[in-house]
């Protein structure tokens, strides 16, 4: 499987599932099944992002590239959390969550787009 097919997989899911928050949101346990299944979906592309990074970067340059990358996460994570519990207090809860599946859904779009990722068997870690 190539990563671009992996971050196919996962971003779909996650748009699939996002969407689908939002028909169920009024039976708790669908919801929930629902919306903690979207997570399995996020959690695909995360696995790969790692070794995408590592294949696509020259190997002295590895170093910096991925402390620049965690710390920059790391900064943006608790300003994300800040942004989204703002505009979650301001939008409806099922408006929310479909804006997430649109967001998703863009993601999605883009790496279908895109021809320049590798196979992971060809990853040279």
């Amino acid at each position: 499987m190539s990563v671009r097919v992996a971050y196919l997989i996962g971003n779909l899911g996650c748009t699939i599932f996002m969407f689908l928050t939002v028909v169920t949101f009024n039976q708790f346990w669908a919801f929930a099944v629902v919306y903690l299944g979207s997570f399995i979906f996020l959690g695909l592309t995360q696995v790969y992002e790692t070794p995408m990074i590592q294949a696509s970067v020259a190997a002295d340059q590895l170093g910096k590239v991925m402390t620049s990358f965690y710390t920059l996460v790391s900064i943006t994570l608790p300003l994300g959390s800040i942004a989204f519990a703002y505009l979650a207090d301001r939008f409806d809860l099922r408006l929310f969550l479909f804006l997430f599946g649109v967001f998703d859904a863009v993601v999605f779009l883009l790496f279908a787009l895109s021809r320049s990722f590798r196979r992971v068997d060809d990853l040279q870690l």
